[in-house]
């Protein structure tokens, strides 16, 4: 048995089993994590073919003049942003293979029905629409993620489904090259068919998510009883008699009125700004340090596989030749950040701490923007400063996410804090699109400054969770009694991460 073990009061005392735990580890993983993936990726897909449907000529079809189809673009993320915090809160009243399913079937009807707009303002509402039933996906994911693993292993975890995006955005191109060969046939356009098949693909995946996605741990039919009792267990053990599983609107309260909750949505609101101008903008930055290869085929092959919505835009900025220059060598940095968050998750799930990782990788990237705003660098240098940024960016922001989740207990609380900080991180994606300016090319002095700064900001606020919140809170936990007096033993059980067996995160 697993755990048989009780104390005075009759509760079960768990006994860790390593070797059957690490069986079970590797079982959840092959049930969870490849279907989440999958979902991610479609989500990911249907957010970004609108750039591919550029290239089909949506714009001259739809009759799109001047920034109309920046709005297109910006809209998904109102939708997406309004409606982050009321998805996780109907999660958590719902099953996740209901939520999620659900949510993933009406975002790909909208996918499918935006085959058939025929204005302007048609492709803005279902854009609208799509944001807003993609807004519960990442931050309900990444809480569910938290009901199935301790907290030393979620950031590995969160950094598969975060590093598949560049998967994804590769993917994106070379799947509506494809079907956009299909245009004229049935009398559709090439870009309505993008909409049409890749819409259709995630309404098919819903269907089945119905089936493949898994409950929570205590309800879930694929574990054995010893299995899910262990599962279960082994959840409990690690939050201590922090760990609230049933619903109660005072964790809504306690997410709401949470200071530390307030700092990571600060931090990742600043860090975001960096991370997506970086996402958006790392083409048109290499664009402008010179490099020059020249018209060869090999290159506008690579292009076609090799697009995605950020270099898309850039279409009306740079001839052909040098935006696939640009997408070519874009590749190395993103490259560079994937590796280096998948290396960084896994060291900082080793060694169960996260702010030292974040501080580091942060002065890393810092390292990298001094190099690209220094005007006196060559061009090799300023490219190598874009793979250093890229190196420690992504794996300080997934990171960050994993922190924040690691140090909120309670069920409802962690998931209405998380939407919080996802929704923060957001509005720090729309403010990016704003910092790379036309006019700076093509040494982007006022954009590396901006992100810069921004980047030094967020770091200071690493800094002050970690010396300010997180030991002086550990330290008043040192005198247990003190925290629990006068409290009832209603409060006491539901007093999450402030309960003294629940020691921050680090």
């Amino acid at each position: 048995m697993a755990n048989d073990k009780h104390d005075r009061n009759g509760e079960e005392i768990f006994v860790e089993n390593k070797k059957f735990e690490k069986k079970l580890l590797r079982k959840i993983d092959f049930r969870i994590m490849p279907l989440l993936t999958l979902l991610y990726l479609l989500s990911f897909l249907d957010r970004v073919n609108v750039g591919n449907a550029k290239l089909a000529h949506i714009e001259h079809d739809l009759g799109l003049v001047g920034n109309q189809f920046n709005w297109c673009l910006s809209i998904f993320f109102f939708g997406y942003t309004l409606f982050e915090i009321p998805s996780n809160y109907m999660l958590i009243w719902s099953n996740p293979s209901y939520w999620i399913s659900s949510i993933m079937l009406l975002w790909g009807i909208v996918m499918t029905l935006m085959a058939f707009v025929k204005s302007f303002l048609g492709l803005m509402s279902a854009r609208f629409f799509l944001g807003a039933c993609e807004s519960g996906l990442f931050p309900g994911v990444i809480y569910y993620i938290t009901t199935w693993y301790k907290r030393s292993e979620t950031n590995s975890r969160i950094a598969i489904l975060f590093v598949g995006n560049s998967f994804a955005g590769s993917f994106s191109g070379l799947l509506a090259y494809g079907i956009v060969r299909l245009d004229g046939k049935a009398g559709l356009k090439g870009w309505q068919w993008i909409f049409l098949i890749e819409g259709l693909i995630t309404v098919i995946v819903a269907i089945f998510s119905f089936l493949l996605l898994s409950n929570y741990p205590k309800k879930t039919k694929w574990l054995s009883d010893e299995e899910r009792k262990y599962a279960v267990g082994r959840l409990k053990n690690d939050a201590g008699k922090a760990h609230v599983e049933h619903f109660n609107k005072g964790q809504i309260y306690a997410a709401l009125t949470d200071w530390k909750v307030y700092l990571a949505m600060l931090h990742l609101g600043m860090i975001c700004v960096p991370f997506f101008s970086f996402a958006l903008f790392i083409p048109t930055i290499i664009n402008g340090m010179g490099f020059g290869f020249g018209n060869c085929k090999l290159f506008l092959l690579m292009k076609l596989i090799l697009n995605n919505n950020y270099s898309n835009n850039l279409s009306t900025i740079f001839e052909p030749h040098d935006t696939v220059k640009s997408q070519l060598l874009s590749v190395p940095p993103f490259f560079c950040a994937g590796i280096s968050t998948l290396i960084v998750a896994i060291l900082s799930d080793r060694q169960r701490i996260r702010s030292p990782f974040i501080i580091f990788c942060s002065f890393i990237s810092i390292i990298g923007y001094i190099l690209l705003a220094i005007p006196s660098v060559g061009t090799a240098g300023k490219y190598a400063g874009s793979c250093i940024v890229g190196a420690g960016l992504s794996p300080a922001l997934i990171t960050s996410i994993t922190w924040l989740t690691n140090n909120i207990a309670g069920h409802a609380k962690r998931a209405i804090a998380t939407a919080m900080v996802i929704m923060c991180a957001n509005i720090g994606g729309a403010f990016a699109s704003q910092v790379y300016r036309q006019k700076d090319y093509p040494r982007y002095i006022f954009g590396h400054s901006v992100s810069l700064g921004f980047l030094v900001a967020s770091t200071c606020t690493s800094i002050i969770q970690l010396f300010v919140f997180i030991t002086l809170n550990n330290k008043k936990k040192e005198n247990p009694q003190s925290l629990l007096e006068g409290k009832t033993e209603e409060e006491i059980k539901n007093m999450g991460d402030k309960h003294p067996d629940f020691i921050y995160s680090l």
